[in-house]
């Protein structure tokens, strides 16, 4: 199998900086933040900043305080394990629910990114068997991600920059992965630098047609999205062709500007590249509009595409544009004429004045007094990928580690999350996932009457089992959660008031009500004294191995966090 033909046929980074870890004094409600720091705060703070915030999490950033908990999530932001294989080797005894292939070239366990783009043992039929493991592995491992144990903000970060950076179409493994490193490579780091990397990345090459980019026929495809979506974005029409921040002249200039970029088949035998060809690059002169100070650039060849980035970013809009994707992906997705003077700005200084690195002005956000202000706590419907993960790692599902078991977990949580409209790698058109742009619903697309019932049935049956949406299908699942070990880290679990604000302050972005906790009394003990949960739960810790009293405790807290998780509450952060 002649691999250089077969991707020819498929297909027709740079370092980060380290930055201060404090952020300068900043006037408004972008200063520090300096109210009571209690689980509230921390909880809100967890939401926001990793998916499914665990019991123990939660707990170590209440204890950590605030400025050391911001400081070990930036810490702890390094590049993941890359993937790795996780199909078994063999069959093992009794029933298998994970698949079983021997990858020809990587053993279990063992990472494949190193190897060849395309795979060639000799045999179609078992390549293409191995590609396909290998894709579903790089597909699974940002749900694997997810649900790591430390406090962490990379997860958070990656599903931030996939969607600013929309790239689909990959095609083979090796692809999904070089475009996933470089997600991870910048999170926190040079957005301008950023920019150049994924300008000339093989993903977006093939996305956004760079890779037919040619001085004979400039495709404008990438340039307009450059503009539009991933540095200045549009703004209102000031004119025939003048969107405010860009104009037509500018589109049109700057896709003569990145021609001459493709990916390099001539080497994909070894790896999978792009490459600059000076014969289909424009060699002319690109004037740029007034937007740009009507830059002229001559001719700098494989350079030239940087220079182009360099000159975008000495617009202030560049930074002003990814300040408010930040504030409505951490925050809310109103900004008003306030907001904008008295966040975006200040924001957008830090940028500049930081050469456009961004881990201190998100830094500065975080932990500003308008990031635990009122209106910013529960403000925020979960996206998939918050709420799926809030109802298994929330609760204190954890993988083990073993590649088998985590990459089969991922594999569901993909389509779970999937069902509910957020397809990881699979982004509905370039602007990204509606809930982060599309305006007045925002976060709201989340919510419909289709996907309202199949949240609150995923959840509930992850939760104690049962029926859950699956590949256009159902599937049942068994109980996934341990309610029982879950309420062992509550405080006067013995006690049914304590036992459901305890669950409750982890579940919800604010406090319930009174009422709300003597509606869910009912369930666990209906019509009865508070005395009789003390009892039958201390009965079952004096004899947790009796079968019949854990079952009996099992089954009322499945129906506590049934309930728990249908309140509307449960959707917001």
């Amino acid at each position: 199998m002649n691999r250089r033909n077969s991707l020819a046929a498929i297909f027709g980074a740079a370092k980060t900086e380290e930055q201060p870890s404090v952020a300068p004094p900043v006037a408004g409600t972008l200063s520090p933040y300096s109210g009571p720091w209690t689980i509230n705060q921390a909880s809100h703070l967890m939401r926001r900043t990793m998916f499914g915030p665990s019991q123990d999490q939660i707990a170590s950033c209440l204890s950590m305080g605030l400025n050391a908990t911001i400081d070990l999530l930036f810490q702890n932001c390094v590049p993941s394990p890359p993937p790795v294989i996780y199909t078994l080797d063999e069959e093992p005894p009794g029933d298998n629910i994970f698949p079983v292939f021997k990858d020809p070239f990587v053993d279990y366990g063992e990472t494949w990114v190193n190897e060849p783009p395309v795979i060639n043992s000799g045999d179609p039929t078992v390549d293409q068997m191995a590609e396909n493991f290998r894709t579903r592995s790089v597909v699974f491992w940002p749900y694997v991600n997810m649900m790591r144990s430390e406090l962490n903000i990379m997860p958070k970060l990656w599903v931030f920059w996939h969607n600013h950076f929309v790239v689909s179409d990959f095609r083979i493994a090796a692809n999904y992965y070089q475009y996933s490193k470089l997600l991870e490579d910048f999170a926190k780091g040079n957005f301008r630098e950023f920019t150049k990397a994924m300008t000339v990345n093989v993903a977006m090459l093939l996305y956004l047609n760079g890779n037919e980019n040619i001085k004979e026929a400039p495709n404008e495809n990438y340039a307009r999205e450059l503009l539009e979506l991933f540095t200045v974005g549009k703004g209102p029409d000031a004119g025939p062709g003048d969107y405010t921040t860009f104009t037509e002249q500018d589109v049109e200039s700057m896709a003569r500007v990145l021609t001459g970029w493709q990916i390099n088949l001539l080497e994909i035998n070894d790896k999978l590249e792009s490459v600059f060809r000076p014969n289909r690059h424009d060699t002319g002169d690109k004037i740029l509009s007034h937007r740009f100070n009507n830059e002229i650039i001559s001719n700098q060849g494989e350079n030239e595409y940087a220079s182009l980035i360099d000159i975008i970013f000495q617009n202030d809009e560049v930074a002003k544009y990814i300040s408010r994707k930040f504030y409505r992906y951490f925050i809310n997705h109103e900004i008003t004429d306030q907001i904008e003077a008295d966040i975006i700005s200040p924001m957008a200084y830090i940028i500049r004045d930081d050469d456009y690195n961004v881990e201190r002005a998100i830094k500065t956000l975080l932990s500003s007094e308008h990031f635990f202000s009122e209106a910013s706590i529960g403000c925020m419907i979960k996206n998939p990928c918050d709420f799926i993960i809030s109802a298994t790692r929330g609760l204190d599902l954890e993988f083990n580690g073993d590649p088998a078991n985590d990459y089969f977990f991922g594999a569901v949580w993909a389509v779970f999350i999937g069902e509910l409209d957020m397809q990881i790698f699979n982004h509905p058109d370039v602007a990204g996932w509606k809930a982060y742009y599309q305006e007045p619903q925002y976060y709201r697309t989340w919510i419909n009457t289709f996907y309202l019932p199949n949240r609150n049935q995923t959840s509930t049956s992850l939760v104690g089992g049962g029926p859950v949406p699956f590949n256009g299908g159902i599937a049942q699942v068994p109980q996934l959660i341990n309610v029982i070990n879950y309420i062992a880290n509550i405080e006067n679990a013995d006690l049914p008031d304590d036992l459901i604000y305890g669950i409750a302050n982890n579940l919800y972005a604010y406090p319930i009500s009174e009422a709300q906790k003597d509606f869910f009394k009912e369930i666990i003990i209906p019509g009865l004294p508070d005395f009789e949960w003390t009892v039958e739960y201390s009965e079952f810790l004096s004899d947790p191995l009796n079968a019949e009293k854990r079952a009996a405790i099992n089954n009322k807290l499945v129906a506590l966090f049934t309930a728990m998780l249908e309140m509307p509450e449960f959707q917001l952060m």
